[in-house]
């Protein structure tokens, strides 16, 4: 079953009719009247619908059968990463953690960052299409670009922080904790200054992920996959 986004979809609606970006997706599928599709509003709910019209510029559906947050787990995981100099590596590091679940994404502007700034409306849109892909209800909310000191201050509603850190130790599987802020480095790792920072906070869990230099997508999942 293909997904649709729907920011308007409520536990009320019982009809929508698609036009736009979205129509253009349902045509391009060649759905035919009585299939089926899930549509996401991206903010905790998805619904099962049946197309009962399709033209050539709109879409009419049938609303029936709602589910609050599907495809979501219970706790919060967040992703801090350094802004990579490469844009398709960064997008690359976003859809991926989509996928495994989190529920936020901060943008640092590290020391060692080459690029300090990112289109957040692009982040958004690759967010958006992963979520669609994996079938989940919740859009991950992506936050402005922070300094690694800003976002620990700001960071309370987090109960665990894990950093990816070459003298960490091994996790493996759940954490069970109710909320967890991962931190991964730019293509040059944490400054001293950032490192000093973040293992020094009472909630950091210091996560070893081998002795393999890993590019900093793939720390990210590897570390999402441990948590």
């Amino acid at each position: 079953m293909e997904c649709l986004y729907q920011p308007n979809l409520t536990p009320e609606t019982m009809s929508l009719t698609i036009r736009g970006e979205e129509f253009r997706h349902l045509w391009a599928l060649r759905l035919r009247a009585g299939e089926r599709i899930l549509l996401t509003s991206g903010v905790g709910l998805c619904a099962i619908a049946v197309l009962t019209h399709i033209s050539k510029l709109e879409a009419t559906l049938r609303i029936e059968e709602v589910h609050p947050n599907y495809g979501e787990d219970t706790r919060r995981v967040g992703l801090a990463i350094g802004i990579l100099e490469s844009r398709e590596r960064m997008e690359f590091a976003l859809e991926k953690a989509t996928e495994l679940g989190i529920t936020d994404f901060y943008p640092l502007a590290c020391e060692f960052s080459q690029k300090k700034t990112i289109s957040l409306e692009r982040l958004q849109a690759k967010a958006v299409a992963a979520v669609k892909q994996c079938k989940r209800s919740h859009v991950p909310v992506i936050h402005p670009p922070l300094r690694v000191e800003e976002l620990l201050e700001n960071s309370k509603k987090w109960t665990t922080i894990i950093l990816a850190d070459m003298e960490g130790v091994e996790l493996r599987g759940d954490t069970h904790e109710a909320s967890t802020l991962v931190f991964i480095g730019t293509e040059g790792g944490f400054s001293p200054k950032e490192l000093t920072a973040l293992r020094a906070d009472s909630r950091t869990v210091r996560l070893f992920l081998g002795e393999r230099r890993l590019r900093a997508e793939t720390a990210a999942i590897a570390a999402l996959c441990r948590v």
